[in-house]
């Protein structure tokens, strides 16, 4: 039944129940006449009894939302200053939110795209650091080395394995449906009809796939039978290598392949949306793992049966209702029986490391722990502004219903009820703020594309990509929703103030809205001082990293790489291939030198990038001191000074006397009184002697934040220490990158096989290891100017509301002699009183919010008080300009004007 009928049957009813009573009347002895009268009067009033008949109907209800809309509608198109400046201040709060919320549900939340992700784990084991151990350190359990990172509790954590404890634990049926392993075999040469490139690549074991629970894309996947020696080379590529290579999934199956020189063939293609189990390391093709004998040479062979050599991952699916503490119940008792058996000694039994599962459903987290940080602080900042935002339209909110107060008091001397006008009037607010939402989500889909861009700038290993799904979307819609009733209640609430007699009278606010007003505007100045110091001390982070000196080049240079090892170059032929390409290099029109290195400067910072073995001087050892492989003319070309002897040359080749040169700083600490050129440098892992034939200037090992500054240097000849893979160093004239043509084109004609990899100038390079920081301090920068501007615009609004309700006042003082100075002290005086207590307010709440971030900051303090003043500064002088044009306009009112407006 339609409302409609209702009301007619609702009227018959009344009608009916009026005539009974009535007829009971004149029956009684009343006239006709009378007695309707008399059935009126005791019935009372119909409308009334209507209305509150219909309270019990949905359709009023909706009804009456239906013209709250409409009303909202033309009360927004009435006022389109107010309205555009209102859903434009909303659209930039909520879509910066919504873009930074789905960058962390891309890396933070999602889950990887299998098959019940919920039932998988990871497997790590712990042990707890010694007393001042470093963030980073080497951990040894009874011969076992390994990088780990921090855990909870102060404990490390790593998920390294000998592949004997693979066997043992996945003989624990009780546990796991599956155990599955797999391990980065980093960078190999994949040569497809002729073409080479460089292609990501990962081993694992036979039940990787099926643990996974991952469906071919086109063929089938690595199975069991495929990981055990002597079985048939098989590979399995991505959906994107299948693409790239072959043009799609199903021709690619039974192609041959080479990896590195040995043929495989391709029996599946992984589906498009899969990348592996760590987002931050997505291969691009899939090896068993006994397969790594044939790729990596005989000696890998010893990793399968070594006890005390960690090198394999893990991962398993629990049993349908086995709970991961039950798993690790049953696993680590076993794991702790199996390595206190590899033990040597009481002491190595003492330390023995323990057994703890991990949620698996996202995969392993080296991406989420780097990224889990500043994502936080991003989203702490933009939700700051998006408080800034609302507070900033409650304020304008307030001023506004000024205007309107003689409405809301007409309405309710006529009967309205107090919670209907706020209803109402909070419809009005969720319409402004799901506009703003909906505007949002625009410019969300612009920031999402932004910040991804930003992210993985100069980032191989970033490969998540955010998107809007219906999970931000939901979270969206909601956040809208929150800020509509967050702006418009406390506006609301006092609009309907129950005082209606002197709003009819003269429609002005009372003392109530100002301090209200005020309150709001301390709080945007406390909120904004916090994100302008936050952005202030990344800011410096910024500066203090881009004057860091770095002892070699930085502009000009362009680095590349190759390794002839993996396209079948072997000793002692490669040495002279490497340097016949150097001569190659160095003709290119342009390139004034060319040098070549184990790997790029920056590189060698990292583990596993030098050489780390024992080095004496006579009886004393090395400490501290890395070795950097470096080919003729290395210094040169990196510009880094000689200070004594000479550098490494054409002289220094493969079978002539071995030679070093050192760095400043190790030459003063082992040779503080004599001359370090022409003495001997013992490398004891190899066996062998460098002579000491120059001193070079000092240089930062490693990159700008991470680097060692104090680091002591040994250079040897590249040509004697037999690499793997080179870096190649170019000293160009102009933009380094306009040389990568020409460099690719010598290679092809070296050999067709070897893909050029790594090609990066040395600016971006350096740039690239302060990428986060850089992305910081724009976007904090960009946000505190928002926070700044959304902030000024409310106090603006509140001391024009202030001069505007003092019209009169102002008039008066003027007529009496004030000058128009005074006058303009007068409102900048409550400016900044109202910035002094904002101040006051966040300057201990900045202190201690700070201090999260400072793992993020580098050469500042998070209480740095310069930064901090310079903060309160700009905000007191913003606060200052915006607090002007209503002083300015208070000083020029017109006395007689005001006291006839008064």
């Amino acid at each position: 039944m339609d409302s409609a009928r209702r009301g007619a049957a609702l009227q018959e009813e009344m009608e009916l129940h009026l005539a009974e009573k009535a007829a009971e009347l004149e029956a009684g002895g009343m006239t006709a006449e009378r007695a309707q009268a008399e059935a009126r009067r005791r019935f009372g009033n119909v409308t009334l009894k209507q209305e509150e008949s219909r309270e019990i109907w949905m359709t009023r209800y909706l009804s009456e939302l239906g013209q709250d809309i409409r009303y909202g509608w033309r009360t927004m198109t009435s006022n389109k200053a107010f309205s555009a400046l209102a859903i434009l201040s909303l659209a930039l709060g909520i879509g910066a939110n919504t873009a930074i919320y789905s960058l962390m549900e891309s890396i933070l939340m999602r889950a990887l795209p299998v098959a019940e992700p919920e039932s998988l784990v990871v497997l790590n084991w712990t042990s707890q650091p010694p007393q001042n151990a470093s963030k980073e350190w080497v951990h040894v359990v009874h011969g076992i080395q390994g990088i780990l990172w921090p855990g909870d509790r102060g404990a490390l954590v790593t998920g390294m394995f000998p592949y004997p404890a693979f066997e043992t634990l996945r003989q624990e049926t009780a546990a796991f449906s599956t155990l599955f392993g797999y391990f980065n075999g980093r960078k190999h040469n994949l040569a497809v009809r002729g073409q080479a490139v460089s292609a990501a690549t990962e081993y694992v074991s036979g039940e990787y796939f099926r643990g996974l629970a991952v469906a071919p894309a086109a063929g089938r996947l690595i199975e069991a039978e495929d990981d055990r020696a002597g079985a048939a080379p098989v590979a399995v590529i991505s959906f994107a290598a299948s693409q790239n290579r072959f043009g799609g999934a199903p021709a690619a199956i039974g192609q041959a392949i080479l990896v590195d020189n040995v043929a495989f063939t391709v029996i599946g293609v992984t589906p498009p949306e899969f990348f592996g189990v760590d987002p931050a390391s997505v291969p691009d093709l899939y090896l068993p793992l006994h397969s790594s004998v044939l790729v990596e040479g005989p000696a890998s062979a010893q990793m399968f049966g070594d006890e005390n050599f960690y090198w394999l991952e893990m991962m398993g699916r629990l049993r349908p209702g086995v709970s991961m503490a039950q798993a690790q119940a049953v696993l680590a008792p076993r794991f702790r029986q199996w390595v206190a058996g590899t033990a040597k000694s009481d002491g190595e039994r003492a330390k023995l490391p323990a057994m703890i599962l991990n949620p698996g459903a996202a995969g392993l987290g080296q991406l989420r722990r780097e990224y889990s940080k500043p994502l936080y602080v991003l989203l702490a900042m933009v939700g700051l502004i998006l408080a800034i935002t609302c507070v900033n339209l409650a304020n304008l909110l307030l001023a506004r219903a000024a205007a309107r107060r003689r409405e809301m008091a007409i309405r309710l001397s006529l009967g309205a009820g107090r919670l209907r006008v706020v209803r109402q009037l909070l419809t009005e607010c969720v319409m402004l703020a799901s506009l703003g939402g909906a505007l949002g989500v625009l410019f969300a889909v612009w920031g999402v594309r932004w910040l991804t861009f930003l992210f993985s700038r100069g980032r191989e290993d970033f490969t998540l990509h955010a998107e809007l799904n219906w999970h931000v979307l939901i979270v969206t819609a909601a956040l809208s929703v929150v800020c509509g009733l967050v702006f418009g209640l406390v506006p609301a609430i006092q609009s309907t103030r129950p005082d209606v007699i002197p709003a009819l009278k003269d429609g002005r606010g009372g003392a109530a809205r100002q301090r209200t007003q005020h309150v709001l505007v301390v709080a945007q100045i406390a909120m904004s001082f916090l994100i302008l110091v936050a952005a202030g001390l990344f800011v410096q982070t910024l500066d203090k990293l881009h004057s860091v000196q770095l002892g070699y080049a930085r502009e000009n240079i362009l680095l590349f790489s190759l390794n002839a090892r993996q396209t079948g170059h072997r000793d002692p032929e490669i040495a002279t291939f490497y340097a016949e390409l150097r001569k190659r290099f160095e003709s290119i029109p342009g390139v004034s030198s060319a040098t070549l290195a184990q790997s790029s400067i920056i590189s060698a910072g990292h583990a596993g990038k030098t050489y780390r073995g024992a080095m004496k001087i006579g009886s004393v050892a090395i400490d501290g001191a890395s070795v950097m492989t470096a080919g003729p003319r290395f210094l040169t070309t990196m510009q880094i000074p000689i200070l004594a002897g000479r550098e490494i040359d054409d002289r220094d080749e493969q079978g002539s006397k071995a030679v070093a040169v050192i760095s400043e700083r190790l030459a003063r600490t082992y040779f503080p009184n004599e001359n370090p050129v022409g003495q001997r440098i013992t490398l004891v892992d190899d066996k062998r002697e460098v002579e000491i034939v120059g001193v070079s200037g000092n240089l930062r090992n490693g990159g700008l934040k991470s680097g060692d500054s104090k680091a002591m240097t040994v250079f040897i000849a590249a040509s004697q220490a037999s690499p793997e893979g080179v870096t190649y160093a170019l000293r160009t004239a102009g933009d380094p990158l306009r040389y990568v043509t020409s460099v690719h084109e010598i290679v092809r004609e070296a050999d067709a096989s070897m893909p050029v990899t790594n090609v990066i100038t040395q600016a971006a390079e350096i740039d690239r290891t302060i990428s986060r920081e850089v992305m910081f301090a724009r976007l904090c920068t960009g946000f505190a100017i928002l926070a700044l501007l959304t902030a000024c615009v409310g106090l603006y609004g509140t001391m024009s509301y202030n001069v505007t309700r003092q019209f009169g006042e102002i008039g008066l003082r003027m007529a009496l002699g004030a000058q128009r100075g005074t006058m303009v002290w007068m409102v900048l005086r409550r400016v900044l009183l109202l910035a002094a207590v904002g101040l006051a307010i966040s300057v201990p709440v900045t202190l201690a919010a700070t201090r999260l971030v400072k793992s993020l900051l580098f050469g500042t303090q998070p209480n740095d008080p310069g930064t901090m003043a310079l903060a309160g500064a700009v905000l007191l002088s913003a606060a200052c300009l915006a607090g002007y044009g209503p002083a300015r306009r208070a000083s020029r009112i017109d006395p007689l004007v005001a006291l006839r407006h008064d």
